[in-house]
């Protein structure tokens, strides 16, 4: 979404969460996404619908080069990839002894020292927030 609607994107993340100017900028944002959310002209949300699937980037690891994955949602990627708050090394140091649930608590810790969104600019205060980890 950052590459096709960024002028919505930036308008919204100039105003803080929970303010009028905000939640207008978020509506004009949202009804865009509508228009270009799983066409070829967007970008493929596999959440609104299945199809979105075949437009994935995949690639592939030998098993025995793996110990561990984790699928998060945007949510909690924030955590390294928006907030800068933890590394990947961290996030599965975490998984490995705390769980996604310690990894969304911690999520949500970070979130709560910006609750208005003026050091992390953000839709919403706080996104959802989903881990599926696997070890072996």
């Amino acid at each position: 979404m950052d590459d096709v609607l960024p002028e919505l994107k930036a308008e919204v993340e100039k105003y803080e969460t929970h303010t009028q100017e905000h939640r207008e900028a978020l509506q004009r944002l949202v009804v865009a996404q509508r228009q270009v959310r799983n066409t070829p002209e967007g970008y493929w949300v596999a959440a609104a619908g299945p199809e979105a699937a075949g437009h994935g980037l995949v690639g592939s690891t030998p098993l025995d080069q793996v110990r561990a994955a984790a699928v998060l949602s945007d949510g909690t990627s924030r955590l390294v990839l928006e907030y800068e708050m933890a590394t990947w090394s961290e996030v599965f140091a975490t998984l490995r002894t705390g769980g996604p649930g310690k990894l969304i608590d911690t999520v949500r810790q970070v979130e709560a020292t910006d609750p208005t969104g003026r050091r992390w600019p953000r839709y919403k205060s706080g996104d959802d927030a989903t881990v599926a980890f696997c070890q072996w």
